[in-house]
């Protein structure tokens, strides 16, 4: 796989966390996939395994995001197995606050399949948003 289809793939994954379906991610992940939101958060602990990601998020980012993150990609850049993104969301979350987040995904790939992602973002505002 060249770095053109690593970035086309890395930016499916990340698409599609706008209306998210197990059926998006079935075939781009690595059966020991695991995502890992990097703050830390009371409660949010990294997912292990396609899965269990295709079993627990889609669903819960449906709840938390019901219009999605209206999801602006700013730049990608690949290189060996890394893809990094950067990325900014503006909506309003299932509990009727405002969600504007900045981001930066790092996504690593095992041959064609995605095999981790990190997702670093304001945990601070994530706190803010959901937890208070």
């Amino acid at each position: 796989m060249n770095l053109e289809q690593q970035k086309e793939r890395a930016l499916t994954f990340l698409k599609g966390l706008e209306k998210p379906d197990a059926t998006t991610y079935a075939d781009l992940l690595a059966d020991d996939f695991e995502f890992e939101m990097m703050g830390r958060l009371p409660g949010v602990a990294p997912v292990r395994g396609k899965d269990a990601f295709l079993k627990s998020t889609p669903p819960m980012l449906k709840a938390m995001f019901p219009n999605g993150l209206n999801m602006k990609l700013i730049s990608v850049i690949a290189e060996g197995p890394h893809v990094a993104v950067q990325a900014e969301s503006d909506t309003i979350a299932g509990n009727g606050k405002k969600y504007a987040n900045r981001y930066h995904f790092y996504v690593l790939f095992k041959g064609d399949k995605i095999a981790q992602v990190r997702e670093y973002n304001d945990s601070n505002h994530v706190r803010e948003v959901f937890m208070s």
